[in-house]
């Protein structure tokens, strides 16, 4: 069957999104060599913009489609499968046209005002056109994935990115004696050509995929289609609060702009500390929030099983995939955060040459086992048709956020640090809240044995193993090498314990992907790690 079960869905999403992120490395490392601290601050200088202007093109509808496709498919409609795909994409069509036209009629405005700096016209200009084609991609993800089809997402995204690195590389050198402008400017053309080829791959798949897909789902004769002004409520219904909460985010984060400077002025903090505190918290936040790829992925994911299941009536279905849901982010969310916290020296050493991150790291760590449960249960209750209560557990959260940063980082022993546990805490009040909220619905989803407490068991052995073993490789291969190791051979030893101990089974590790997934498979069984 086309349609693949939601956990491995999931992995192929997540393993698409550690792929892109490892290019995207390459594309970080290069730039800068190029266009230099310029460029890269006017860069840095579009990107809210882009960001914004790319919220404003989607405007939440691909979780809408995904969902409403996924409750057609589940009643067996496949005409108003194509009917919902259809009304999508031109709302689509129209909110990435606005968008576009928006951009490049009000280039030079949004320049001068809004990053005030003539010099980001071209820029601005050329991501009118590149976020068209990010809402057209959008659309037909949010098809598939609502047909439980993760494939196309997964090649489409990396050959996004692949194209994306490449011509931005090709074209800020190309460009660069022309100016820095015209530089940056190759930035913004590469992320065009980009999404342009991401979406020509989508439309292949889509063309050569649809029959099949629309094959498997039992054909009804008596078929009762929505009208237009229907779907088209349903679908703003659905795609609100996801706007609401993609805008919440950055909000979140902005509580450390609006705030730290000012406390920890108040505090005594020189105008020098006060920079490198907001340097190493930034230094921090991506490498702590890089173990969720897997479960922004399995919410993805989540979302049309969920909808599925509830469609269905089978509250049995919901609440097994609920518990496999939980697991899986347990899973590897309790080893991520506490191998990121004992590790978070070397580990800043390696990647950055300032151990002074190691304390923001340590901290923020948490955020592999809150930021994962915030993104599952989300991805359960919308699909459960609970829309608005992840984005209220959200707010909660941001306000948590504001509060704490204004009382800790004022504090003059902790200062930016205090950003770091603020962030930290406000993670944590969104996790429990989603939590109880979904507890109180289908009951305590949470495996005890095979999702809490044997991770949570092989996590001590993974920590005392990865710590001992890295200060002793350190002194023979260096930072780097001893670091690479103790992570690597930690969460080796980390999945054989629990696959001798019957939390991983047959059934999980066959959720791998191709013919290497079938061979480790094999070759765990046959040695005797896997159970069935």
């Amino acid at each position: 069957m086309a349609k693949e079960s939601f956990l491995r869905g999931a992995l192929i999403l997540a393993l698409a999104s550690a792929l892109s992120r490892v290019i995207g490395i390459a594309y970080m490392v290069i730039l800068p060599r190029i266009i230099h601290e310029e460029g890269m601050g006017l860069f840095q200088l579009v990107r809210p913009i882009h960001y914004f202007a790319a919220v404003t093109a989607i405007s939440g509808m691909p979780v809408a489609i995904s969902k409403l496709v996924a409750e057609k498919a589940a009643s067996g409609s496949r005409r108003s499968i194509g009917r919902v795909f259809r009304i999508g994409f031109a709302v689509m069509t129209l909110t990435g046209g606005l968008t576009a036209v928006a951009l490049m009629v009000g280039a030079r405005p949004l320049a001068e005002h809004a990053a005030q700096d003539s010099a980001a016209y071209p820029v601005i200009f050329i991501l009118g056109p590149s976020c068209f084609f990010l809402a057209l991609s959008a659309a037909v993800r949010g098809y598939f994935q609502g047909l439980q089809y993760m494939v196309p997402s997964a090649v489409s995204q990396v050959i996004d990115q692949a194209v994306r690195v490449g011509a931005t590389v090709a074209l800020t050198k190309l460009l660069l004696p022309y100016g820095i402008a015209f530089a940056v400017a190759g930035t913004a053309l590469g992320s065009l050509m980009g999404e342009l080829v991401g979406w020509l791959v989508l439309v292949g798949f889509y063309i050569i995929k649809r029959g099949e897909l629309l094959s498997e789902i039992p054909y009804r004769r008596e078929e009762k289609v929505e009208s237009t002004l229907s779907v088209l409520r349903r679908l703003f219904e659905l795609a609100l609060p996801a706007v609401v909460a993609t805008v919440l985010w950055p909000i979140m984060q902005m509580a450390d702009t609006l705030i730290i400077p000012a406390r920890m002025q108040s505090a005594g903090f020189s105008i020098e500390q006060i920079r490198a505190g907001v340097g190493l918290m930034g230094m921090a936040m991506p490498v702590a929030q890089f173990p969720n790829i897997i479960t922004v992925a399995l919410s993805t994911s989540l979302i049309p099983a969920i909808t599925e299941a509830w469609t269905l009536g089978s509250r049995r279905l919901v609440v097994y995939r609920s518990e496999e849901a939980l697991r899986f982010t347990l899973l590897f969310g309790i080893p991520s955060a506490v191998g990121l916290a004992v590790l978070a020296e070397p580990i800043c050493a390696m990647l950055f040459g300032y151990v002074e991150a190691a304390p923001h790291l340590a901290v923020l760590a948490t955020g592999a086992i809150t930021l994962g449960l915030i993104q599952s249960t989300t991805g359960i209750l919308q699909g459960m048709g609970l829309m608005t209560i992840p984005v209220r557990n959200l707010l909660i959260g941001v306000i948590a956020k504001f509060a704490l940063n204004y009382v800790l980082v004022g504090s003059p022993t902790l200062g930016a640090l205090g950003a770091s546990y603020a962030t930290a805490i406000g993670w944590g009040v969104v996790a429990v809240l989603n939590l109880l909220s979904l507890f109180r619905r289908l009951g305590f989803v949470i495996k005890v044995w095979d999702g809490l407490l044997k991770p949570t068991a092989a996590t001590v052995v993974l920590a005392v193993w990865a710590y001992y073993l890295q200060d002793t490789l350190a002194f023979f291969v260096g930072i780097t090498g001893s670091t690479i190791t103790a992570v690597t051979t930690g969460f080796i030893l980390y999945f054989l314990l629990l696959m001798i101990w019957g939390a991983v089974t047959q059934k999980d590790a066959a959720l791998i992907p191709g013919a290497a997934g079938r061979r480790l498979v094999r070759f765990l069984y046959d040695w005797g790690f896997l159970r069935k």
